[in-house]
C-alpha cells in the first residue's frame, strides 16, 4: 500500500507524464489508432516539458540578479518568491513534513471528485501542476496545523480535503479568460494566480480598448519599426530594462555576475536569453495546446464531462510576447513602488521581489490584460499587480505563523486569497478554542 501510495505522488508530481497520460486516454476515447495515441501522448510531454524548462531557465538566469542588487543595497526581509514559502514551510513542519505527500494525493482526487460531479458543483479544471502542487500542500498544511492545533491524522484530512476545493474553484474561474486569451486553446490555469487571471480579466477593460491598442500590433514608425518584430523587440527591450537595473550596483558588481565574460556582453546576452526563452515556450505550447484540443474531447464526452486540464502558467507567455515582456516590467515598478512605501512608513516588515512573482504573474496577467484593454492596460494593471502582492504579501506574513526572515510565495492568490482563508481559520480557531487560542 505505501509503495503504490509513494509512486501515486511521484507520478503525479510529474506533470509532464499526466498531461501525456490524459492525452492518450483522450485520443483511444476518441477511438484513434495506436499510432495517434502514442505520438500525441509524446508530442504532448515534450511540449510541456519545452515549456517548463522555459520557465525554470528564465528564474535560474535573473534569480542572482535580484538577490544581486538586494545584498548591494543592504536590502533585508522577506523574500517574495515561491521557492522561499516552500523553504519556510519545510522548516516549520520539521518531521511532520512527511505528511505532505498525503495531503496532495487527497487534495487531488478531491479535485478530481468535485469535477466529476460538475453537474452540481459547477468546477471543471483539473489541477495538474505537480511541483506547484506541492508548494500548496505543504503551506494549506502548515497554516491548518498551526491555527488549529489537531493531531495530524485530522489535520492532513483537513487541509487535503481544503485544498482540493481551492484547486477545483481556483482552476474553474479563469477558464473563460484563458479561453478568450489561447483561442479556446482547451487548458485552464493551475498555478499561484488563477485568481488573478480572473481579477483582471474583469477590469482591464477599463483602462484601454483591445482593438486599437493591441501589443502585439503596434506599427512604429521608421526605425523604430525594428520593434515590431516579437523576437528583436523582446531582446532588446529587455537588454535596456535589465542593463539599467544593473547598472545601478555599478560595473565592477555585474563583473562579478558575468565571471569571465565581459559584463557589457554579458547584459547583452541576457536581452538574447530572454527572447530566446520566450521562443522555447511559445514551441511548446503550440506542441501541447495542439494535443489536448484534439484529445481532450474524448475525456470530456466519456468520462469526465467538461474537464479542463490546469497547467503551468507559463503556458500563457507566448499569447502575447510583447505583453508578457511589459506585464513583468510594470509588475517590477510596482512592486519597487512598495518597498519605497513601506521604507517612508516605516514598516516593520520589509518584503523583497524574487523573480517569480515579477515575470510569473506579471507576464501572464500582462497577457489578459492586453486582450482585454491593450497595452495602457497592461501598465495600470500590472503597476496594481505589484502594489497587490507586496502589500498582500504582508498581510500573508503576518498570519503564516513562521519564523523570522525566510518568506512567502508573494504571487496573487497567495495574497489575497489564501490571506483571507488564513482569517477564516484564525476566526474558528479562535471560536473553538483550538491551536494558538487553546
Amino acid at each position: 500500500m505505501n509503495d503504490f501510495l509513494e509512486f501515486s505522488k511521484q507520478l503525479l508530481l510529474e506533470p509532464a507524464i499526466v498531461i501525456g497520460i490524459l492525452v492518450g486516454i483522450g485520443y483511444y476515447l476518441s477511438k484513434k489508432g495506436p499510432i495517434k495515441i502514442i505520438t500525441g501522448a509524446i508530442s504532448a510531454m515534450v511540449g510541456l516539458e519545452l515549456i517548463l524548462f522555459g520557465g525554470s531557465m528564465f528564474t535560474s538566469t535573473f534569480k542572482p540578479i535580484v538577490t544581486a542588487v538586494s545584498d548591494h543595497y543592504g536590502i533585508t526581509g522577506y523574500l517574495m518568491d515561491p521557492y522561499a514559502m516552500r523553504a519556510s514551510t519545510q522548516e516549520a513542519l520539521g518531521a511532520n513534513f512527511s505528511f505532505v505527500g498525503y495531503v496532495f494525493l487527497i487534495a487531488f482526487f478531491v479535485n478530481l471528485i468535485l469535477v466529476f460531479f460538475g453537474k452540481y458543483t459547477k468546477a471543471k479544471g483539473i489541477f495538474l501542476t505537480g511541483n506547484t502542487g506541492i508548494a500548496h500542500a505543504q503551506a494549506i498544511l502548515w497554516l491548518t496545523s498551526y491555527w488549529l492545533g489537531l493531531n495530524w491524522l485530522v489535520t492532513t484530512i483537513i487541509a487535503g480535503v481544503l485544498l482540493g476545493i481551492y484547486w477545483a474553484i481556483a482552476t474553474t474561474v479563469p477558464i473563460n479568460a484563458v479561453k478568450k486569451v489561447t483561442n479556446n486553446g482547451g487548458f485552464t490555469i493551475g498555478h499561484n494566480q488563477m485568481f488573478g487571471i480572473w481579477f483582471f480579466s474583469k477590469i482591464a477593460g477599463f483602462f484601454g480598448n483591445p482593438e486599437t491598442d493591441d501589443a502585439e500590433k503596434l506599427e512604429l514608425p521608421g526605425w523604430l519599426g525594428i520593434f515590431n518584430h516579437n523576437v528583436t523587440a523582446i531582446a532588446l527591450i529587455m537588454t535596456v530594462f535589465v542593463g539599467g537595473f544593473l547598472l545601478s550596483i555599478g560595473p565592477s558588481n555585474i563583473q562579478e555576475l558575468a565571471g569571465e565574460q565581459h559584463w557589457l556582453i554579458f547584459i547583452f546576452y541576457l536581452g538574447i536569453k530572454f527572447s530566446m526563452y520566450m521562443v522555447i515556450l511559445l514551441q511548446g505550447v503550440r506542441m501541447m495546446v495542439g494535443e489536448i484540443n484534439q484529445s481532450f474531447k474524448g475525456i470530456q464526452e466519456k468520462v469526465i464531462p467538461n474537464a479542463v486540464p490546469a497547467v503551468d502558467v507559463a503556458a500563457l507567455l507566448p499569447f502575447s510576447a510583447n505583453a508578457a515582456t511589459l506585464g513583468f516590467i510594470f509588475t517590477t515598478i510596482g512592486t519597487v513602488f512598495s518597498m519605497m512605501v513601506l521604507v517612508l512608513i516605516k514598516s516593520p516588515i520589509m518584503v523583497l521581489p524574487g523573480f517569480v512573482p515579477l515575470f510569473f504573474s506579471g507576464g501572464p496577467i500582462g497577457v489578459v490584460a492586453n486582450k482585454y484593454g491593450g497595452y495602457k492596460s497592461v501598465i495600470v494593471c500590472c503597476f496594481l499587480l505589484g502594489i497587490i502582492q507586496s502589500f498582500g504579501t504582508i498581510w500573508a506574513i503576518g498570519l503564516s505563523g513562521l519564523p523570522d526572515g525566510i518568506g512567502w510565495t508573494g504571487m496573487f492568490d497567495w495574497s489575497t486569497v489564501i490571506p483571507l482563508f488564513t482569517e477564516l481559520l484564525k476566526l474558528i480557531a479562535r471560536i473553538l478554542t483550538l491551536g494558538v487560542y487553546a
